[in-house]
């Protein structure tokens, strides 16, 4: 079973009058790859930064080393890092129950 948060795309999300709350885990991982260090000023060694990575040059082992490690400081376990055709970056993680 997954985190339970308060759900929002562009704009909160809104259900019957109320805001929408669901499992987050895919929000919550969004927003660490594009958060940069110290956006959250609670934790500010989370976020991977990754608008800059868009057109830029990285080696995909620090990647996926860098993903993983600023998953793990958020409780999730990631479980694969890969770059599609499109150059999307899919992670595969599940939260790591406590």
């Amino acid at each position: 079973m997954g985190r339970k948060d308060i759900l929002f795309n562009e704009d909160l999300e809104v259900l019957n009058g109320d805001f929408s709350i669901q499992e987050s885990d895919q929000q919550h991982i969004n927003h660490i790859m594009r958060a940069n260090k110290g956006h959250y000023y609670q934790f500010p060694l989370i976020g991977l930064g990754g608008v800059k990575l868009i057109n830029g040059n990285f080696r995909m082992d620090q990647l996926k080393s860098d993903i993983k490690l600023q998953l793990k400081s958020d409780n999730y376990l990631t479980l694969d890092v890969t770059l599609n055709e499109e150059n999307e970056i899919l992670i595969n993680a599940e939260p790591l129950t406590i």
